[in-house]
Order: structure tokens, then sequence, then C-alpha cells
């Protein structure tokens, strides 16, 4: 049996097939609609601990949901343990002896990766990451795998648009990921949305959790990708959904405040992704963006040609690599 953690929603879509094809214990954690989304793919699930809001309860209750998983795993005859940038199941899998492989695509999430990266067998990671940063939270360079390419390819590579969720031309907005503990920066969402509303446009929020904005309709999407497709354009605070944004041909403008990842310096450098965190440039640049939808989904697609599937590579070192055959 595989043990999988799923600590957030974009993991859902990250490992749902993967899922499907193996004998897996799924765990996951109180965060969100993150139960409902595993739900909605028909995911069986063990629901362990929550997500902390501050540091304070971050660090409770991690503390409590290790213990928990340590409990609950125990239990079962577990092979290897996987996840995305899951906190505990590494610490758990260490204490266990248990093989433990790690996706990883974040190099700035500094206090999360000093907590797992000394305790993975093998850690996963696209070409574009900043190697070099995880080396020094604690990644050995040899337990360190390459793939060209970046995580979202898997959440975009089977994907079909169906009927809008809303009706109607919209721009897309993601808040900035103000509770994450690598978060410091001010909030600009608001002010992005009286922007894109002076400009003439109907805004659509999908909130981080049950916040509420001005001037805006909010939807709790559990379809994400068919929403983003649908966009004139999306303006995203945050990681996940501006990749997935720039992989659909949808025009996509990061305004996420601090030092960019490598995997969205990629995106920039192909020229499917923009960053900007000022709003007067969003202001002059977006009914010129919008204009050039069809022109970035073509882009966009041969792009994603040229990928490799992350997940093919957790898949061939579960049947080749001698760490996870024991």
């Amino acid at each position: 049996m595989i043990w999988v953690d799923i600590t957030n929603l974009p993991h859902v879509l990250f490992f749902k097939d993967f899922i499907r094809k193996h004998d897996v214990l799924v765990t996951a954690r109180e965060l969100g609609n993150l139960p409902e989304l595993l739900k909605m793919h028909g995911i069986d699930y063990v629901l362990v601990g929550k997500h902390g809001k501050d540091k304070k309860s971050k660090l409770i209750e991690s503390s409590k949901r290790i213990k928990k998983l340590a409990k609950i795993v125990s239990k079962h005859k577990i092979k290897v343990a996987i996840s995305k940038h899951s906190v505990e199941l590494p610490r758990v899998a260490f204490g266990l002896g248990i093989p433990c492989l790690q996706v990883v695509d974040n190099e700035h999430a500094e206090k999360q990766n000093r907590l797992f990266l000394s305790l993975c067998d093998r850690i996963i990671v696209p070409e574009a990451l900043n190697e070099r940063k995880l080396v020094e939270q604690g990644a050995r360079k040899d337990k360190i795998i390459k793939f060209k390419g970046i995580c979202e390819y898997v959440h975009v590579k089977n994907f079909l648009p169906s009927q809008p969720e809303v009706n109607g031309k919209y721009i897309l907005i993601r808040p900035e990921p103000y509770y994450a503990s690598y978060f410091y920066a001010e909030r600009k969402t608001q002010e992005l949305i009286n922007i894109a509303c002076e400009l003439g446009y109907r805004v659509v929020v999908i909130p981080r959790e049950n916040e509420e904005y001005k001037n805006a309709l909010h939807v709790n999407a559990t379809d994400a990708l068919n929403l983003i497709y649908h966009a004139q354009a999306f303006i995203g605070g945050g990681g996940t959904m501006n990749r997935e944004a720039s992989l659909l041909g949808t025009p996509a403008i990061s305004f996420y405040p601090q030092e960019l990842l490598g995997v969205d310096k990629f995106l920039i450098a192909k020229g499917i992704l923009f960053h900007t965190n000022k709003p007067e440039e969003i202001s002059e640049n977006l009914k010129e963006l919008v204009e050039k939808k069809e022109e970035l989904r073509e882009k966009a697609r041969k792009i994603i040609e040229n990928m490799e599937n992350p997940l093919e590579v957790v898949e061939r070192l579960l049947y080749e690599d001698s760490i996870c055959k024991g």
C-alpha cells in the first residue's frame, strides 16, 4: 500500500489519477473546501487535523497532526509515502521507517522546507526550481530528481472545457495567500477588483476562505480550471492558479508581491505569464492582454507538448528505485 497525504486543494488534481491506479491510503487535512473537492473526485480519505491560521496555531496543529497520522499509518502496511509539500508526511514516514518521496516546487517556502527536506529519500522537482535553495534548506543534492516542466502540467493535461459556470465575459481574480506562513506583503486584491471594474469588466473572485470583496461575484469553485479557461483574463496573487491559467492559454497576470518561484520565472520567460505588483501597470495593460487570448492559447499548447509528467517520474521511482522497491 502507498500512503498519499493531501494538504492543499491543488494536490487533489495533482494526485487524483495516481490514486485511482494504486492501492492507496489517502489522508487529508481540514482546509477550505478540500474535503468537498476530494469527494467530488470520488477519492476516499481519512481527515486528519486542520490548517493553522497563524505561526503559533500552525505549530500546534502540525504537532497534533503528526501524532494522529502516526497512529493511523502504523496500522497499515505502507510500502512508500508520497506527498507534495506536506510537512507532516516526511516526519511520520521517517519515524516509522517508511521510504518517502516528496514533490517540491516552492523553493521559497523555507520554514516548511527546513522541516522535511532532510528527511526525504527522494525529492522530485521541476528543472526550473532553484536547487541551491533546497540544498541550503537541508536537501541532499544526490536525492533530488528533476523533471522537465511544471507540476500544473498534471492538472491541465486532460482538461476539456465544459459549459461556463458564470455567464458572460468576466475577469477572474484569485487573492493573495494571506494566511500562508511565507506571505508577509500588503494585500491588493480589492484595489485590483476596483481597477477591473473601472475598465468596464465584470469581476469574479475565487476567495481563499470566506473573505468578501466589494464589486465582485464570489465563486467557491469546485471546477476552477473551467472557470479559468472561460475568463477573459486571470489575475492572481498566488501561484498554482497563475500557472494553470498560463498553461490553459488564458491571459494571466501574477501580482504576487514577493520573490517569484523558479517555475513562475520559467513561464514568464516563455511569454505565457506576465508579472507586476503595480496596480497601475495592470490597469494600463489589461485590455491589450485580453486581446492576445487566442495567440497565448496556441503558444501554451506548444509549450505543454514539450513537458514531462512529474507523476511518470514518481511511477518510475516506484518500480525502479531501490529505495522504493525495498
